[in-house]
């Protein structure tokens, strides 16, 4: 369901019920944990530069350098790349975007401990909004300042990062049954 939240949100899939409505000058950007956008054959400086052409191509490659793609690297096919690899390719053409709006599903899968600092990195220097659905406690610890859970009864908000939300669950659960155990 998450995933398909997220599809909703940019559009790929219809909603059952309701409407999406943006903000003004809200452009989004989306990454989609299976990178289906990525063309298998291209090579990762072409799938890049493809996207970007006004850049200059020590410019795309000073990119990707920051995605730890460096030297022959670059000429490598998409179709012959790791899971992580990829990841950090679509993240590198996510952040050349320059969105307001991320929308991320489990970013963090497929990536070794290198590539997640440099997604948390890159993360750091955004300066819009962030929407990510994640399992990852560190990374929702690392990124988030709001966690927000969606239940049956609908949407609760609570600020601070994911350690902040299950010490404030943990507290209002002990409240709860205290003031059960005080009735009779």
């Amino acid at each position: 369901g998450k995933t398909t939240l997220l599809r909703c949100l940019v559009g790929q899939l219809k909603p059952d019920g309701g409407v999406i409505i943006y903000g003004a000058n809200v452009d989004a950007g989306y990454y989609d944990q299976q990178q289906e956008g990525l063309h298998p054959e291209k090579t990762v400086m072409s799938e890049v530069w493809d996207d970007f052409p006004r850049m200059e191509p020590g410019d795309v490659r000073g990119v990707l350098a920051l995605f730890l793609f460096t030297g022959e690297d670059v000429f490598q096919p998409i179709g012959t790349l790791s899971g992580g690899e990829r990841g950090r390719v679509a993240l590198a053409k996510l952040m050349l975007r320059r969105d307001n709006l991320l929308l991320l599903d489990e970013p963090t899968n497929h990536l070794d401990m290198d590539s997640r600092e440099v997604l948390e990195h890159a993360l750091d220097d955004f300066p819009g909004t962030i929407l990510t659905v994640s399992h990852d406690r560190y990374f929702i610890n690392r990124v988030c300042g709001r966690v927000l859970e969606m239940s049956a009864e609908g949407v609760q908000e609570y600020l601070g990062n994911y350690d902040d939300y299950v010490e404030k669950k943990r507290r209002a659960a002990q409240e709860e049954e205290e003031g059960g155990q005080g009735r009779t």
